[in-house]
């Protein structure tokens, strides 16, 4: 029998992927550094070639391959994708493996690192081609009502998998410097422990078999992004990863600014660790986002997490020379990203069609990689308008302190120099101490207060970063060099420079990062704008849902009877505020509701309706005439706009209800779905007019099959009902219908 999603987050299949992907991503981001590492400790490339070299090894595949992999993903079977390139990481790791002893046991220095350096390719390949069926699989293993919480737990462990994939990658080239093949084996191990992981997956069969790859293998890329653009609810969900991925890499860069421009400059460890807060943040808030999310895609999460981006960023701007008070702000920041970007991801694995999955999420793939080499051209643009109006100013230099040969380079233990010996054309021989970095012990609050006490004053000397990037680049003893200094606070920097090489403009960005941060801020307001104009009720969700905590749980079934795109009318029997916003919150596009309330059972709740009205609600009733006009008004707007309607239909204004169908069918081809909305629990939690604790009530929001054309008011009632006797008897003993 063919694999049918589970309705628990315990099953072995859920267990194989969160194992198989995480070992994946600590694997990805380990081979990440270690290569990196390796690269300098060689002197094959400088810091600042390698920094720049291994995103773009890495990353160049998501684009090269994307349409290929989001093709495989559709035609094969997810599982067995995912078990070979499961696979094909234990030649990855061989490959880095074979690198190491070419190069540290055999001396063949050049080939050896070559290797190394592809194996960063290599594992860019394999996660374009394992996160469309990752993320396709999501929906094929989990029902609808805890795929919000099942990527939760899916991105809380990706983002722990790579501050420790970073992290480890650091460490282990720290200990096993000049013996680099244990760490091809240790990461061999855990390639293979990671197989074995994947073949706890259910078969999971192809969506599309039949489909073909097209010679032109780009065109299914540009008819995925009109796929992903045309309909509402996957380019809410695809412009909001993309900011993310894009927030991510920006964020990056700034840090490394920062961290650059302290006194004394941070080292790679210690930023890196710092920059894995954020992760450090995700993984806490993702999972938490999908427990909150419920039986649903929670999109009023989305501006809540916006929300709290945005203040935390502005609390990062505000303490950018605080460390600790820092760290708690990037924290924060990745904790509310959990929130934004669970709902987003939900999405797009439950509203892309099934048969072409796999290609539309590796389409955002590109896309995301799009963001992120848009947010490093951004930076670059933004440091260089900061020099230009004088955010960053230019600082003064003095010129030949010293020019002659330099006769002596002591280097430390991993090849970096600690003094160095200038014999100038006059005088006595000069001897320039590079001081070591303050290391990182594991200890946040012991690191800080050690970088406090090692403040350097007034008397100290430090030297400038790219002292290590000269030598990086070929300056050895005998060249001919010229010393120059300048100062920067309380610190005097001395650069070094080969003697033909002309003298290059400094600049302090010690002020940028506050400016820098406080952009973040606003580019955050911005794609919150951007989206509440894809969603207009967005910030209606969010006050209804933090109305509802402790008060009911919510469960969305049938979301594929749900099209797209296109108009379509909601008939339902919800005729109370709450039970309306109910119905809308389990919606994932932009939803308006004329609404007949029972005057019976009206709910106060002013602010939460005044919110409503403004953008989701209009408030009908049968002694009014004009009220009846304007929602005529406004639903044919909403339909002409390609949006949802939801029309009360009850028993007490049939002849206007019949009115308005017959206007709105007259003007728009809108299929009819009959929504049921109901309680599973006696008696239901107080209304939002009163308080009280009362019990957690079990909502299911039932979607139905689209009616037929000539469907009337008796048959669209009948078949609700339907839809809610289906419910009590699949889903709970007991319900009232709201």
């Amino acid at each position: 029998m063919a694999f049918q999603p589970a309705d628990s987050l315990k099953n072995r299949t859920f267990f194989g992927l969160i194992v198989a992907q995480f070992l994946a991503g600590f694997n990805d981001q380990a081979i990440h550094a270690a290569s990196m590492f390796y690269a300098i400790h060689q002197q094959v490339l400088t810091e600042a070639q390698a920094i720049a070299l291994m995103p773009i090894l890495f990353y160049a595949p998501w684009a090269i391959f994307c349409t290929i992999a989001g093709h495989l993903a559709d035609c094969r079977s997810k599982t067995i994708g995912l078990r070979r390139w499961k696979m094909a990481e234990i030649g990855i790791s061989l490959v880095l493996l074979a690198g190491f002893y070419l190069c540290t046991v055999f001396q063949i220095k050049l080939l050896g690192v070559l290797l190394v350096l592809s194996t960063v390719f290599m594992m860019g390949t394999h996660a374009a081609f394992f996160a469309p069926a990752k993320y396709g699989a999501m929906p094929e293993i989990l029902q609808p009502h805890i795929l919000s919480r099942g990527n939760g737990i899916l991105e809380s462990t990706t983002f722990l998998a790579a501050i420790l994939g970073t992290v480890s990658g650091g460490f282990l080239s720290y200990v096993f410097r000049d013996s680099e093949y244990w760490i091809g084996w240790i990461l061999l191990g855990l390639s293979v422990i990671g197989v074995g992981a994947s073949y706890l997956i259910a078969h999971l069969p192809a969506a599309s078999p039949d489909r073909k790859l097209p010679r032109n293998i780009f065109k299914p890329l540009f008819d995925n992004l009109r796929v992903l653009l045309h309909a509402r609810p996957l380019a809410l969900s695809v412009l909001g990863i993309a900011f993310f991925i894009f927030m991510v890499s920006y964020m990056r860069a700034v840090m490394y600014m920062h961290g650059q421009s302290r006194n004394p400059p941070w080292d790679e460890l210690r930023t890196s660790l710092v920059v894995a807060c954020v992760a450090l943040g995700v993984g806490l808030g993702s999972p938490l986002a999908g427990y909150l999310s419920g039986g649903k895609i929670e999109l009023g999460l989305v501006p809540l997490g916006c929300l709290g981006m945005m203040g935390a960023a502005i609390l990062a701007a505000l303490t950018i020379n605080h460390d600790l008070a820092l760290i708690v702000a990037l924290i924060i920041i990745g904790f509310f990203s959990g929130f934004y970007m669970v709902p987003l991801y939900t999405l797009l694995q439950h509203r892309a069609p099934k048969r072409s999955k796999g290609e539309l999420i590796a389409t955002s793939n590109f896309i995301n990689v799009t963001g992120a080499i848009a947010a490093s051209l951004l930076f670059f643009l933004l440091v260089n308008a900061a020099q230009t109006v004088g955010v960053a100013p230019m600082v003064e230099q003095t010129d030949l302190i010293a020019v002659g040969e330099l006769i002596v380079i002591k280097k430390d233990k991993h090849g970096k120099p600690e003094a160095i010996t200038i014999r100038p054309d006059k005088g006595k021989d000069k001897t320039f101490h590079v001081p070591p970095k303050i290391p990182f012990r594991g200890d946040v609050a012991d690191f800080i207060n050690e970088l406090i006490e090692q403040m350097p004053n007034e008397n100290e000397i430090e030297f400038d970063e790219s002292l290590l990037e000269i030598f990086g680049g070929g300056v050895q003893e005998g060249s001919r060099v010229i010393v120059s200094s300048y100062t920067l606070g309380d610190v005097t920097r001395f650069r070094v420079r080969a003697e033909d090489s002309p003298l290059k403009t400094v600049y302090d960005y010690r002020r940028l990062p506050f400016y820098l941060f406080l952009g973040a801020a606003l580019m955050t307001l911005v794609i919150l704008v951007l989206l509440v104009r894809k969603l207009p009720d967005f910030f209606v969700r969010t006050l209804f849902w933090l109305r509802s905590l402790g008060r009911f749980r919510l469960k969305a079934v049938g979301m594929q009877n749900l099209p797209t795109v296109g108009p379509v009318i909601l008939a339902t029997n919800c005729d109370r505020l709450e039970s309306s916003l109910q119905m809308v919150s389990a919606t994932d596009r932009s939803t308006l509701f004329v609404l007949w309330e029972n005057p019976s059972g009206r709910e106060a709740a002013p602010v939460l309706r005044a919110l409503a009205n403004r953008s989701s609600l209009v408030e009908v009733s049968k002694a009014n005439h004009q009220a009846w006009l304007a929602a005529h008004a406004r639903a044919k707007k909403a339909l002409h706009h390609g949006d949802l309607l939801a029309v009360t239909l009850n028993d007490h204004a049939d002849d206007e209800v019949a009115a308005l169908l017959a206007d709105l069918r007259q003007g728009s081809a809108a299929p009819i779905v009959p929504v049921f909305c109901g309680v599973l629990l006696d008696p239901p939690p107080p209304p939002l007019s009163k308080g009280g604790k009362g019990g957690v009530a079990n909502v299911r929001v039932v979607f139905g099959a689209p009616m037929s054309d000539g469907a009337s008011l008796d048959d669209i009632r009948q078949e609700i009902r339907r839809l809610g006797a289906w419910i009590r008897q699949n889903d709970g003993t007991s319900a009232a219908a709201h």
